[in-house]
């Protein structure tokens, strides 16, 4: 399950970042309590998900162009040719890949749809936006970009048994097995030179779109307010 596996880990790796911030945690706090605290973790990441895939539904039919030719007019053939489309689109990885380039190579983790939901989510207007913190000011978190991929081949799997958007509740243990094979694929186009490269380049310039019209310095937060002063 994903509160024994992605949770613990993440549990684990935010122990040690408090540890290397030089805090420690009371004497077998973290033993007795790393259940409960996983549990927490995991009822806010199902939450993160859904606030996800909400963006995705919206992106991804327009994106992947999951609609039925004006011509076909009987309901049924126009749901089967959305399945169709959904099924091959998730045939390998041909949902992550944007247009060749202008090598003739293809350009893997590109899909407009990736970049339009990773924008809308990570880098939205709202207090929950994350381009306040660093790690998403220079470029786009690899792990950020596999979770957006994961979630969209949840909706387009969607599209491929309905034919339509439905309401589904998101399968957590589907989602980390998707993620986990894509952080893979990740890893492989990563340690490439060529697509390697391209990709880093393709991340930065996200995260550059997304941070538009912000500054890394801004005070976030109503708290600060009312702490001024006055320089006339």
């Amino acid at each position: 399950m994903a509160i024994d596996s992605v949770c613990m880990e993440i549990l684990v790796e935010m122990v040690i970042k408090y540890e290397d911030d030089g805090l420690e945690l009371e004497a077998g706090f973290y033993p007795e309590h790393k259940r409960s605290m996983a549990m927490i973790l995991f009822h806010d990441t199902q939450t993160f998900h859904s606030e996800i895939k909400k963006a995705a539904v919206h992106i991804v039919p327009f994106e992947y162009g999951l609609y039925p030719p004006e011509n076909i007019n009987d309901n049924a053939e126009r749901i089967d040719f959305v399945k169709k489309k959904a099924a091959q689109l998730l045939e390998g990885t041909r949902y992550l890949c944007g247009d060749l380039d202008p090598l003739g190579r293809t350009s893997n983790f590109a899909h407009s749809a990736l970049k339009k939901t990773c924008l809308a989510v990570y880098y939205c207007t709202s207090s929950k936006s994350l381009r306040r913190f660093a790690e998403f000011q220079e470029s786009v978190p690899v792990k950020a970009l596999a979770l957006v991929a994961a979630i969209i081949r949840s909706v387009l799997t969607t599209f491929k048994k309905h034919g339509v958007a439905k309401n589904e509740t998101l399968s957590g243990d589907e989602v980390e097995d998707a993620y986990n094979n894509i952080t893979h694929l990740v890893n492989q186009v990563w340690s490439d030179d060529y697509h390697g490269s391209k990709l880093d380049k393709m991340l930065r310039e996200w995260a550059k779109a997304g941070m538009t019209g912000y500054s890394a310095r801004e005070i976030v937060g109503s708290e600060t307010d009312k702490w001024q002063v006055i320089l006339d």
